[in-house]
């Protein structure tokens, strides 16, 4: 299977829906996910199995025990093996946390290096640092993601407002531990190189992300390249020729990856018919859908949904 390359923008208030400044998930990670970068903080531990981290294009051997601090600004993306066997499955647990929130933290805090560590994290700093990364030698981070993860589960299933004090203590905890474990071994746990700092592409680089989010917010309509070229201001030659450069794919092509990224999402919902999801990923024909996802996935439509009932193909 050939994994195609999408870069995506991530925008918060897709996340922050439950809380209004954290988000936490376990999830399990996948070859149809596209690379991305976000306007949030991103915390990540591997729970399971192993494969690799991009980060910023940089291919990282990454394994149970890892944990990464993905600053606003910074493109990743995990892939696991391609079909992995179920007993290697790579999975991670997220703490995602708003910028805004941590930029008040910042600006209360009376400790030097804790303010700068989290304006780092929150796109303000100089350090031209890609990433953080950390082995959890001790348990001591999977600890505490995994009460995180259970005080955030707790509040998602109660009616009524979350519990907000519970919830920024864990993060807060895991903040500490994560500033903790850093210190003292910045030159070999952050990554080196001197990367773009966020917002260095210019307003072509935002613009082509702008293009992207408004091709995921409508990709089951029937969009053109002049939509989306009119959404962002630019003429249409113009919009190709900005992906072209800066994304290395066509607006046609990006359209047909989310779509088909949607089509295996549905795929995995068994209620939904086969035969129903054409207009739900933005095709009228049978055909077009079946041979595009082959394309893709090198398997049909049908194929896909045998192997997502016993775990998705990898």
């Amino acid at each position: 299977m050939t994994v195609q390359r999408t870069i995506e923008h991530y925008e918060d208030d897709l996340y922050f829906r439950r809380h209004p400044d954290i988000y936490v998930l376990e999830a399990e990670e996948n070859l149809w996910l596209a690379e991305h970068d976000h306007d949030f903080v991103e915390i990540v531990l591997v729970t399971e199995g192993k494969g690799t981290h991009y980060v910023n294009g940089e291919p990282l051997q990454t394994e149970r025990g890892d944990l990464f601090a993905i600053p606003v600004g910074t493109r990743h993306i995990f892939r696991p093996p391609a079909r992995t066997a179920r007993s290697e499955r790579l999975k991670v647990l997220n703490c995602l946390i708003r910028t805004a929130s941590l930029s008040r933290l910042a600006a209360f805090l009376g400790d030097e290096r804790a303010t700068g560590f989290l304006s780092w994290l929150a796109g303000q700093s100089s350090a031209e640092r890609p990433y953080l990364h950390l082995k959890d030698e001790t348990g001591e981070l999977r600890g505490l993601f995994e009460r995180l993860h259970r005080v955030y589960a707790a509040n998602a299933a109660r009616a009524g407002e979350a519990d907000s004090l519970s919830l920024w203590s864990g993060a807060l905890g895991l903040l500490a531990s994560v500033f903790r474990q850093a210190a003292g071994t910045e030159e070999e746990t952050c990554g080196g190189g001197r990367l773009p700092q966020p917002g260095a592409g210019g307003e072509s680089d935002f613009r082509a992300r702008r293009a992207l989010a408004y091709i995921r917010q409508h990709f089951a309509d029937p969009i053109r390249a002049f939509d989306a070229a009119a959404a962002v201001g630019i003429g249409e030659r113009q919009l190709g020729r900005l992906l072209a450069s800066t994304t290395g794919r066509s607006f046609r092509r990006h359209l047909e990856d989310i779509r088909v990224e949607a089509c295996c999402r549905l795929l995995r919902d068994s209620r939904i018919p086969i035969m129903a999801l054409p207009p739900m990923v933005g095709y009228e024909k049978w055909k077009s859908l079946d041979r595009i996802f082959r394309d893709r996935m090198g398997m049909s439509l049908r194929e896909y949904r045998k192997f997502g009932r016993n775990d998705s193909p990898k």
